[in-house]
C-alpha cells in the first residue's frame, strides 16, 4: 500500500478542514477527500474492480485524482488518459470514463461524473460504516501506476512504475520538483510531472490544484489560491505567461517558474525573468527515469546545460559500442537509478532498457563541472549530405522573429533518398516568410530549411515536445508525395 494512502488519512484526522483538492468550481477538504476516496473505492469494488487489474481513467482532473487514490486503496494498476485527444489501444481490464468521452475500450466500462460521485458519497454516509479495507500491493516491485509516454520512438507507450520506484521519486522530489509550496502545474495526471505533483501535494498537506486548462479562469483561480510556483512544459508556461501579460493578471506570491519536458529557449528565460523576477528552474528527465538533473537559469544562461545530476542518479555518456567517453566528449546518454520504470506495458524491455540502463535517445556530454550538456536527440538528428542538424536548434534561431508565433523544423524527402529540412510556421497575417528565409540563409548557410509552409498550430505532445513526424506526414500530403 502506498504511503499516500496513509498520508490522506493522517491529514484528514490532523487537518480536516484544510484544502486538499481544488478544481475551478469546487474544493474538497482533507476530510471530504478522504470520504470521497473511500466512497469511490467502495463503489468500484462493487463494480467488480480487483487488485492488479489495469484500470484506465479518462475523467476531468479532480475526478481523475479521486479515482486514482481510490484505485491505490484497491491495489489496482492505474493509468490516466487525461490530455489525450485520439483513441488509444491499451488492453486495459477496466475503463473509467465520463459518459461524453470514449478514448479507449475495455472488458468493463464504468461511467462516472460529479453526480455519480455525490451519490457515492451520500450512500457511503448512509451506510454509517467504513468501506472495504485498503489492500496492500503485494511487493515493492509491484506495478502501481502506468504513465503514457512517447518513449524514444514517438509511438505511444505506457511505462510501468513500481511502488518502490514511485516511493523513491517521492522521497527526493523536494530537491528538484515540488517542495511543499502551493503550485499550479499545467501538466496533466497522465504525465510524470503532473502525477508526482499531486502525490507531493498530498505528502506535504497542501492543496493539489486540479486545473490544467490554460485559460483566464485557471490563472485567476491560481492567483486566488496564492500560488508560489508555476510549472509545466516551456510551451505551457509560455502560453500562461502570455495570458497573464495580455490581461494584466498578477501573481504576487509567485516565487518560482519550473519547466520540464523540453529545454526552455533563451527567449523564454529572458522574458520570464524580466517580467516576474523569479528563478527559472529547468528539470531534465523522462517518464521512464524521473528527474535526472536540474539547473536554475538566468538571462543569458545556456539552456542546453541541464545542471548537476540529482541524488541517486548514475549517468554515463557512451559511444556506439556502449563504451564510456571522456569528459567533454559527446555521445549517447544513458542513466539508471532506483526510480527507473520497470519497462513498457505489453512488450519486452526493448532497445530503450538495456542491462539496467535506460537510453532516452538523447545525445550530450558531461562537462568539467559534472553537468549534463545536451546536443540533440539521435532520433531527430537530420543528416543533410553528411551534415547533421538538430531541428531544435533551428526552432531556437527563429524565436522572436517578427510576426512568427511558433515554428518547428522537420525532415522531408521530395526526392527519394535526398533529405531536406522543412519548416512549419505559425505566423500572423503580416508575417514575412521570405524575410524569415533570408535570415535563416544568412545565419545557417548550408543548413537552412528549403521547404516552408504555414500551419495553424505546431503539433505537440502532452509535455510540449514537437511531434515532427506529424509535420513530415502533413507536408508530404501537401506536396502529394504519398
Amino acid at each position: 500500500m502506498f504511503s499516500s494512502v496513509h498520508q490522506l488519512r493522517a491529514h484528514a484526522e490532523d487537518d480536516s478542514e484544510g484544502v486538499a483538492l481544488a478544481a475551478i468550481d469546487r474544493q474538497w477538504t482533507f476530510a471530504e477527500l478522504d470520504v470521497a476516496v473511500s466512497a469511490v473505492a467502495t463503489r468500484l469494488r462493487e463494480e467488480g474492480i480487483r487488485p492488479r487489474q489495469l484500470v484506465a481513467i479518462d475523467l476531468e482532473p479532480a475526478l481523475d485524482w479521486i479515482v486514482t487514490l481510490a484505485l491505490f486503496r484497491l491495489a489496482a494498476r492505474s493509468l490516466s488518459l487525461s490530455g489525450l485527444v485520439e483513441p488509444i489501444a491499451l488492453g486495459a481490464d477496466v475503463l473509467i470514463t465520463d459518459p461524453a468521452r470514449m478514448l479507449a475500450t475495455a472488458a468493463l466500462t464504468v461511467t462516472i461524473d460529479r453526480l455519480w460521485l455525490d451519490d457515492a458519497v451520500s450512500e457511503y454516509h448512509d451506510r454509517g460504516e467504513p468501506g472495504p479495507p485498503a489492500v496492500h500491493f503485494p511487493r515493492p516491485d509491484s506495478t502501481c501506476r502506468l504513465i503514457l509516454t512517447s518513449g524514444t520512438t514517438g509511438e505511444p507507450r505506457a511505462a510501468m512504475l513500481s511502488v518502490a520506484a514511485v516511493e523513491h521519486r517521492l522521497s527526493n522530489l523536494d530537491s528538484y520538483w515540488t517542495d511543499g509550496r502551493v503550485e499550479l502545474n499545467l501538466m496533466t495526471l497522465s504525465t510524470t510531472g503532473g502525477f508526482h505533483t499531486a502525490l507531493a501535494a498530498l505528502r506535504h498537506g497542501v492543496p493539489y490544484l486540479a486545473m490544467n486548462q490554460i485559460d483566464l479562469r485557471t490563472l485567476r483561480a491560481a492567483a486566488a489560491m496564492s500560488i508560489a510556483v508555476l510549472a509545466g512544459s516551456p510551451v505551457q508556461v509560455g502560453h500562461a505567461l502570455g495570458l497573464l501579460r495580455e490581461h494584466a493578471i498578477t501573481l504576487p506570491t509567485l516565487r518560482e517558474i519550473r519547466t520540464a519536458g523540453a529545454a526552455p529557449t533563451p527567449g523564454f528565460v529572458a522574458a520570464a525573468t524580466r517580467e516576474h523576477g523569479v528563478p527559472i528552474k529547468s528539470v531534465y528527465g523522462s517518464t521512464e527515469g524521473g528527474g535526472i538533473s536540474m539547473t536554475l537559469l538566468a538571462e543569458g544562461d545556456d539552456p542546453s546545460d541541464t545542471g548537476a545530476l540529482l541524488p541517486g542518479i548514475d549517468l554515463e555518456i557512451v559511444d556506439a559500442d556502449g563504451i564510456g567517453v571522456a569528459t567533454g566528449n559527446s555521445g549517447e546518454v544513458r542513466y539508471r537509478g532506483p526510480g527507473l520504470a520497470s519497462g513498457y506495458l505489453n512488450e519486452g524491455s526493448g532497445s530503450s532498457f538495456r542491462a539496467g540502463w535506460f537510453h532516452p535517445g538523447d545525445r550530450g556530454m558531461l562537462n568539467a563541472s559534472g553537468h549534463l550538456v545536451l546536443d540533440g536527440r539521435d532520433s531527430e538528428l537530420i543528416n543533410l549530405g553528411g551534415v547533421k542538424i538538430d531541428p531544435a536548434s533551428v526552432d531556437a534561431v527563429i524565436e522572436g522573429f517578427p510576426g512568427v508565433t511558433d515554428a518547428a523544423a522537420f525532415v522531408i524527402e521530395r526526392r527519394a533518398g535526398v533529405p531536406e529540412l522543412g519548416l512549419a510556421v505559425v505566423a500572423e497575417a503580416n508575417g514575412d516568410l521570405r524575410a524569415l528565409d533570408r535570415m535563416l540563409r544568412q545565419r545557417m548557410p548550408g543548413k537552412h530549411p528549403t521547404v516552408f509552409g504555414r500551419v495553424a498550430t505546431i503539433p505537440r505532445n502532452r509535455m510540449g515536445k514537437v511531434e515532427r513526424r506529424r509535420l513530415t506526414d502533413e507536408f508530404r500530403r501537401r506536396l502529394s508525395l504519398d
